[in-house]
């Protein structure tokens, strides 16, 4: 595994996982608040069933450079950083997104649809729909977070990484102690004799723009690659209220429901996980499927 480092949108350094391997590109896109070693224990199986796999650290999170004074994370921003890393790993690419991870895939394969070969969505379709009448308050909430996040910022909340693992195995009790040590590890960053997360604390504030399924489905529906939706039999999204099997079916996607799993396939069975990728890959990416 070597570290990478390519410019996203506007020379933004981002940084990238290489996890070696050759033969078509597989691009991991880990979920919001995390970081590229989440693919860590999944990723060198996929490579070694000749992928080249690259996963990347989002802006503002795991080694990618934050925005800094004056900026803000946009969901629009993410996908024109997946096109420009895109267009400097070579294309076209199979693209696997976690949770925020997943719906980036999604909008970018919209948006580019002939850049993408195939797609695998972890989880990754989108809160509830949203009525545009919330948009205000989104507004007015986003603002009030921006406000607390300046306070928040000046004096930054140091912790032992015992204190981040802890915190992390209350998030996801289907982690492993190992995998929760690792993740908290790779998460945070020395600060003196203590650490700090390495997500951008700005990521802790409301999101001003709602999510609006109809505008998402336009997206999909442009769609031309094959797509996987694999989601964990014990996921906490299992009891959300999104119309899952309506969203499916936009996107005309297989299913794959993974037993004894949460959010995290790739951290809680990796091997099953990677196993199930390379399936569908082998299938979308034959001769006979890519040429029609």
């Amino acid at each position: 595994m070597q570290d990478l480092r390519l410019a996203g949108m506007g020379g933004l350094d981002l940084h990238l996982l290489d996890h070696g391997g050759s033969g078509p590109l597989v691009l991991l896109l880990h979920g919001f608040m995390e970081h590229a070693h989440a693919y860590d224990f999944m990723a060198p199986l996929v490579a070694a069933e000749g992928f080249r796999v690259v996963a990347l650290d989002w802006r503002g999170h795991g080694d990618s450079a934050p925005i800094g004074a004056g900026g803000y994370y946009h969901f629009a921003d993410y996908i024109a950083d997946l096109a420009f890393v895109l267009r400097a790993l070579g294309e076209p690419a199979v693209l696997v997104g976690h949770s925020m991870g997943g719906n980036a895939c999604l909008l970018h394969a919209g948006t580019e649809p002939d850049r993408i070969r195939a797609l695998v969505n972890i989880e990754g379709l989108g809160p509830p729909d949203a009525s545009a009448t919330t948009a205000p308050e989104r507004y007015a909430n986003w603002i009030s977070d921006l406000e607390r996040a300046a306070s928040r910022a000046a004096t930054p909340r140091k912790l032992s990484l015992e204190e981040a693992e802890a915190r992390l195995a209350r998030n996801f009790p289907l982690w492993s102690a190992e995998v929760v040590r690792y993740m908290a590890l790779h998460g945070t960053r020395p600060a003196g004799a203590a650490r700090l997360w390495k997500v951008d604390p700005l990521h802790r504030t409301t999101s001003p723009q709602p999510f609006y399924a109809a505008q998402a489905e336009q997206f999909w529906q442009r769609i031309r690659c094959p797509v996987l939706y694999l989601d964990g039999d014990r996921s906490f999204l299992s009891a959300a209220p999104i119309d899952l099997e309506r969203r499916l079916v936009a996107l005309s996607a297989q299913r794959l429901r993974l037993d004894g799993c949460g959010h995290h396939p790739h951290l809680e069975r990796p091997a099953a996980t990677a196993a199930a990728i390379v399936r569908f890959l082998r299938q979308a990416l034959s001769p006979a499927k890519e040429g029609r």
